[in-house]
């Protein structure tokens, strides 16, 4: 997947890479500089991180860095571009496999496990993007992405609220699932259960809008969300 289809259109040329690596031994030295790119993160954070320090850490002279990339956000960004792709292309398996919201929601947990897996140490990278105002375009260009294909997933579904209310529900719902389940990581048991609490929230919440075509109906009927019931 392109770095293109991740965010709407090309990247500014600040971020992007000088050259695409595509022989194998290019591929191996920009795997080397990012990964040495993530652990410096984690362990000093984005304001120590220098190219030379990621070339050392990995390895490489600093001019086959810079033959790759331009400077240290675009490193960060090539990182991230990664990340964002692969949720991409799991949300396009659940589009293709889920056929109702509570599947949908549970292969959500098993792609975001999976990418948790695969992706360790992301965190820090986050926080890093967090601190480059040119790149949170990256992360709102995504974020118009996930409203889009949320939204699009629950009409599929019937949900039938007007756009402006199924919008701001969708964007609710990324936004505190993508802030809580970070923030409860590092809480051990007490903060498992507090995602599952918010998980649980999450899928009356939707399955409410689902089932209710009026939002106003929905807002008076909180926070008893539990759908066919009167609990």
């Amino acid at each position: 997947m392109s770095e293109e289809s991740v965010t709407e259109g090309p990247l500014p040329r600040a971020f992007a890479m000088r050259r695409q690596p595509k022989q194998q031994r290019s591929q191996a030295v920009a795997s080397r500089i990012e990964e040495a790119t993530l652990s410096l993160l984690q362990e000093q954070g984005f304001a120590a991180l220098n190219t030379n320090a990621i070339a050392d850490r990995a390895g490489v002279g600093i001019k086959s860095l810079y033959h790759l990339y331009p400077n240290k956000e675009a490193i960060i960004c090539r990182l991230a571009m990664g990340w964002l792709a692969a949720v991409c292309e799991a949300q396009q398996q659940i589009r293709i496999e889920a056929t109702s919201w509570p599947q949908a929601l549970a292969l959500l947990d098993i792609a975001l496990e999976e990418l948790d897996r695969r992706f360790v140490g992301y965190g820090a990278l986050w926080h890093a993007m967090d601190l480059i105002p040119d790149l949170q375009i990256v992360e709102q260009q995504h974020e118009r992405g996930q409203v889009l294909f949320w939204s699009a997933l629950l009409r599929d579904f019937g949900c039938r609220w007007p756009e402006p209310e199924l919008t701001s529900l969708v964007r609710y719902f990324y936004r505190t699932a993508d802030v809580t389940k970070q923030c409860t990581k590092a809480d051990g048991e007490v903060g498992q259960r507090m995602w599952l609490l918010h998980r649980r929230w999450s899928e009356q919440l939707i399955a409410a809008a689902i089932a209710e075509p009026d939002p106003e109906r929905v807002w008076q009927a909180m926070p008893a969300l539990l759908v066919g019931t009167n609990e």
